[in-house]
């Protein structure tokens, strides 16, 4: 509950879906004619499909680190990270 100018306001977040014609909310929630109400609209989320060949990764770890380990390695390219 918020108060604004000594009243009291509850916010609810409902969530729903457009059907092309109307907004059609999830639970029932009262709401009386010339209630205020604030509408978000989400854009879909479309991920687009990736299609890695793990193939060219594979075995690359010991001819990395023949000579020195992973950890040395990381600290070195630290070191020379910045200008």
């Amino acid at each position: 509950m918020l108060k604004k100018k000594g009243r009291e306001i509850m916010l609810t977040a409902v969530s729903g879906y457009y059907n092309g014609k109307e907004i059609i909310l999830d639970e029932h929630i009262h709401l009386t004619e010339g209630q205020k109400v604030i509408i978000t609209i989400l854009e879909p989320v479309t991920q687009k499909e990736k299609n890695i060949d793990l193939s060219l990764y594979m075995g690359r770890g010991n001819k990395m680190f023949v000579s020195e380990d992973a950890e040395d390695y990381v600290k070195g390219l630290r070191l020379n990270d910045r200008v």
